[in-house]
């Protein structure tokens, strides 16, 4: 090692990170062959933990160059070093590498194993998924590992495999988590199987609203038809997300059963896109629901209601709201019921011409001149 470089080195474990950062940028423009002795002793270092951080941090900066001075790390006889080793090989991440970790996959040490598998999911080369596969029937902690890299992979083989894993009791729950990072619009299908399971269906509802937000996809209400109980009661939940995946479901399901739910969702900003289109879609079935709410309740949401009113070609049933609290709802009903070709409307609107807001007034004089077209 020279002067320069062994004085660079001695620097780095007594520096914050921003200058060991500039103390390592000025390291790598010596060959690497002048320090990667110390970065090897540095890893073997139990004894001061600030030195062996830094021997990795070197390693992981030095990327590909670093390969030949780690391969003396692979077969040392101490778990922890191998263990070191892999992590290093993660950070660089680097393809490269592929044929080194499917060796440590099967190392002796369990951790060493778990972390290759994790390395190959950040490396995230398909070539991996078969190595990958062979490590589900490792230890369960190997096997999370390869579940969840299977998952960071991604694509149809690696989609493959987990649906193969929500098969088995012992991989279904780490599959479905890995599914909903790497799942597509066709996942859902194989999700909604594990609704049927109640030791993962609340993991399994989450997957599936995740995914189908991703992909911008309805979800077919026939999966939720036997769990209305349980996501009203999950709608109760103290938890918000837990609240809103039921929500949503709620939204798919397409059912007079949702109704009341999916009007008390439009008060919510967050959910109230959701509730729209739940409504929509259950359709004419929710119109007394929707009139019933509309006389008996307060609040902004009710202008979205004479709205959804509209939507659903029910204007007939805005009449009785002409003369409304809500000059809001009012001037809506004002814009729809020239519509309607009953001289009710008519005489409706008229009326509604003296109404004492000005915006209901020019709603209502916008309808008349367009029946008189």
């Amino acid at each position: 090692m020279t002067m320069e470089s062994h004085e660079l080195i001695q620097k780095l474990p007594h520096l914050d990170w921003w200058h060991r950062r500039k103390i390592i940028e000025d390291l790598l423009r010596h060959p690497e062959d002048e320090y990667t002795g110390f970065l090897e002793d540095g890893i073997r270092n139990h004894e001061e933990a600030n030195v062996r951080n830094v021997a990795m941090e070197v390693y992981a900066a030095l990327g590909p160059r670093a390969f030949h001075s780690l391969s003396a790390l692979q077969k040392d006889d101490d778990p922890e070093i191998r263990l070191f080793f892999v992590n290093v090989l993660c950070e660089i991440g680097d393809a490269t590498t592929l044929p080194v970790l499917f060796a440590s996959v099967r190392d002796p040490d369990i951790n060493v194993r778990a972390a290759s598998a994790e390395a190959l999911g950040r490396i995230g080369d398909p070539q991996s998924l078969g190595m990958l596969k062979e490590a589900l029937r490792d230890d369960p902690w190997v096997a999370m590992a390869a579940i969840n890299a299977i998952g960071a992979i991604g694509g149809e083989k690696a989609l493959l495999i987990l649906y193969d894993c929500l098969k088995h009791e012992s991989s279904r729950a780490m599959a479905i988590d890995a599914l909903e990072k790497a799942g597509n619009k066709e996942s859902i299908q194989c999700l909604a199987v594990c609704l049927a399971s109640e030791d993962v269906r609340e993991i399994a509802l989450k997957a599936i609203v995740k995914i189908a937000e991703r992909e911008r996809f309805r979800v077919r209400p026939e999966y939720f038809i036997s769990l209305a109980h349980m996501l009203k009661e999950m709608y109760n939940s103290a938890d918000p997300d837990k609240r809103k995946q039921a929500f949503i479901a709620l939204c798919w399901l397409e059912d007079i059963i949702a109704v009341p739910y999916l009007i008390e969702g439009l008060k919510d900003d967050e959910l109230s896109e959701y509730a729209i289109e739940g409504l929509l879609h259950v359709g004419k079935k929710a119109v007394c629901n929707i009139v019933d709410n509309l006389k008996h309740s307060t609040g902004r949401h009710r202008v979205i209601l004479a709205k959804i009113l509209n939507m659903l070609d029910e204007n007939i049933a805005l009449l009785q709201f002409a003369e409304d609290d809500d000059p809001e709802v009012r001037t809506e009903v004002a814009l729809v019921i020239g519509s309607i070709p009953l001289e009710r409307a008519a005489k409706t609107l008229s009326k509604m011409l003296e109404d004492p807001e000005e915006e209901v007034r020019l709603a209502a004089r916008k309808s008349l001149d367009s029946r008189r077209k």
